[in-house]
């Protein structure tokens, strides 16, 4: 009976527990909006006023502009993201299997980490033109690194012991790197994901103040030089959803993945 009572409570206390989130969540919202109008007020002439950008994005919708610059911007960063990531997924588990390669490749990855990716965005540009491809190889330039440190973090963090036993029990090293290793690391890995998506959609946008005939950040650095202050803030606005809207997708997807680890899947359902 205590058990039965236990799990009611618990139960009832997970279904609560999102109602709080959400109105903090929607306080949090309404403050920064009213910052944000304050701000308009005081300097209208750098702020545009929340009303302005939302008639801006309405317009741009209403005319059939909005949806092909997020789908350029889109694109770039998701592929460049999907290059990224899953290059720096896999070259820890290659690496992982000799012990002499690591130590040979680890000093060079530590210090390609510091080489400011975003400096290299123009010689990027002059190699692959203004097109799609710059914009992909830079973005997949930005994140890989993120991953690839994770999940050489978290192929480390995995017990020599675990490993071990699991090994004597007669699995290949193909079982051993897809059951035990990949499992293990999973966490570390969307966890780099989650942290890689923005700077991927940054690192788009980037190359499309540098050079660019379509996207979010093309239509941002035309506004700002024709002094369109509402448009700037509009297409801020338009990336700000789009991250918000990834992140949540990706979120989604990471629950799904992590559903046989209830610590991992309670942890990402906020």
């Amino acid at each position: 009976m205590r058990n039965n009572a236990a799990v009611s409570h618990r139960w009832i206390g997970e279904n609560l527990t999102p109602s709080p989130l959400i109105v903090a969540r929607a306080t949090v919202a309404v403050l920064l909006v009213a910052v944000w109008f304050a701000g308009a007020q005081t300097h209208p002439m750098l702020i545009a006023t929340p009303q302005a950008t939302v008639q801006r994005v309405i317009d741009l919708i209403a005319h059939g502009e909005l949806a092909p610059m997020v789908g350029t911007t889109a694109a770039e960063s998701f592929a460049g993201l999907a290059v990224g990531a899953g290059l720096g997924m896999t070259l820890p588990f290659l690496v992982q299997m000799s012990a002499r390669l690591q130590a040979v490749i680890e000093p060079f990855a530590r210090a390609a980490v510091g080489v400011p990716k975003l400096a290299l965005s123009p010689i990027l540009i002059l190699w692959f033109g203004i097109g799609l491809g710059a914009k992909v190889v830079l973005v997949a330039l930005m994140t890989f690194f993120l991953v690839f440190v994770a999940t050489a973090a978290g192929i480390r963090s995995i017990g020599p012991n675990l490993m071990l036993t699991v090994a004597v029990f007669g699995a290949s090293k193909l079982e051993l790197a897809r059951e035990v290793i990949w499992n293990s690391v999973q966490p570390f890995v969307w966890a780099a994901l989650r942290a890689a998506l923005p700077w991927a959609i940054n690192a788009a946008l980037v190359g499309e103040f540098l050079a660019a005939e379509n996207g979010v950040g093309h239509y941002i650095d035309q506004s700002y030089n024709s002094a369109d202050i509402a448009g700037v803030y509009a297409g801020i606005s338009v990336i700000a959803a789009l991250v918000f809207v990834s992140d949540a997708a990706l979120m989604a997807v990471q629950r799904r993945c992590l559903g046989w680890r209830p610590v991992d899947r309670d942890a990402v359902l906020h």
